[in-house]
């Protein structure tokens, strides 16, 4: 199993597999939300883009 470490907004380390990622999207303040089920969202200061392309995962 493979994790990918992003820090959040709170500057904390957070670990995600991206085979559980649902959904990425952008709020505002530069905010991104990374979604891997019902309680398990977690928000980064990064692009949804570059969030992505950490998480390994081609756009579409």
């Amino acid at each position: 199993m493979d994790f990918v470490m992003f820090e959040d907004v709170d500057g904390m380390e957070v670990f995600v597999n991206p085979e559980r990622v649902i959904w990425v999207r952008e709020y505002p303040g530069q905010t991104t939300v990374i979604s891997c089920g019902d309680e398990d969202k977690f928000a980064v200061r990064l692009s949804p883009a570059q969030t992505v392309a950490a998480l390994g995962k081609a756009v579409r």
